[in-house]
Parts: structure tokens; sequence; C-alpha cells
């Protein structure tokens, strides 16, 4: 995994679908990136600490440290059609051995609804088990998340269990599900 991700420092890959381009985060994306994890409708779902959102240059910064460590690999997610950036895809706690990864999304609210999340997040695990050649990959989403349920049914995960919620989720209540994917189910 050390040879990868040297490679992956040297140069953050490009991923393309048939709607979307999924790239490495900027900083012209730190507005629309901040409005989008602040939106209530996000925000009730996004496991990130509250004091990372006190302004985008300090939300964008959290993202700029994880591509240096490398620990994370946030995706922003680009429509095509359109040129502008709708969202995140990432791979998020890369285990030291390379074998084991989460995944996590989020998109603008005006562009759910449309398979797009779907779209990015098939993307990403093919990137992870491809490219990274990771074994295993983990989800987690709110029991009172539908939507995201069905994202990660179609993308071949299953479910695996009940877990408490993370931290970073204030105020919430309900259980988060644990779904997994592992190489020989996605291909």
């Amino acid at each position: 995994m050390s040879g990868i991700r040297q490679k992956l420092r040297e140069r953050f890959p490009v991923l393309e679908s048939d709607r979307l381009v999924l790239r490495k985060l900027e900083l012209r994306d730190a507005d629309v990136l901040y409005d989008c994890i602040t939106d209530p409708a996000v925000r009730k779902h996004a496991a990130i600490r509250s004091d990372k959102l006190q302004f985008p240059e300090r939300l964008f910064r959290y993202f700029e440290e994880s591509y240096r460590s490398l620990r994370d690999l946030h995706f922003a997610v680009e429509c095509k059609r359109e040129g502008r950036f709708i969202g995140l895809c990432s791979l998020q706690y890369l285990s030291s051995d390379g074998q084991k990864a989460r995944i996590g999304y989020m998109l603008s609210p005006a562009y759910w609804n449309r398979g797009l999340a779907t779209e990015a997040a098939q993307a990403v695990l093919g990137f992870g088990f491809e490219t990274l050649g990771l074994a295993k990959i983990e989800a987690r989403c709110s029991s009172g998340n539908p939507a995201s349920e069905r994202v990660l049914q179609k993308c071949g995960m299953r479910r695996e269990a009940h877990i408490p919620p993370a931290a970073g989720r204030e105020g919430q209540e309900e259980k988060l599900l644990l779904y997994t994917c592992e190489r020989n189910w996605f291909f």
C-alpha cells in the first residue's frame, strides 16, 4: 500500500462515470462544499464534527490535511453536464495494511434522487477494489435515511448490523446501519 500511497501523493486520480467526474477537492469548491455540508438536510446525516464547520476555509483545510496524510481519499463529485461541484464521495479510514476502508458520500440536495450518489459510490468502490486492492469496504448510514440505504444496496453492499451513532452526529437518536462489500462480491 505504501507504493500506492506515494503515487496518490504525486498525482491524485480522476475517476469518470457516465455523468460524473470525481477529482481532487479544490479551493474553488470550498464555499459550495460548506453550503452542502451545513445544509440541514445533509447535516443530519453527515458525520463531521461541528468544530470543522465554523467557516468554509477551516472545513477546506480539514480536507486538505486528509490529502497530506492519505488517511482518507475525498473525491469532489462534479456533474459533467453542468461542470459544477455537487458533493463528495470518499474512501475513509484507509487501514495501514491496505485491506479495508469506509465509503461515504454526500450530495447537495438539489441533486438527490437522480442516481448520482449511486454512480459516484460505484466509481469509488471500483477504484478501491481495483486500484487500491482493498479486500473490504464498509459504509454506515442512519436507519432513518432510506435513500442512502438504497444507494448502498444498489452498489451491492450487504447490511451487517446496527451500531451506535457516531461522534459528530449531534442530536441523532437513530441507530446506524453497517453495510459491507468485499472484493469478490463486487466483481
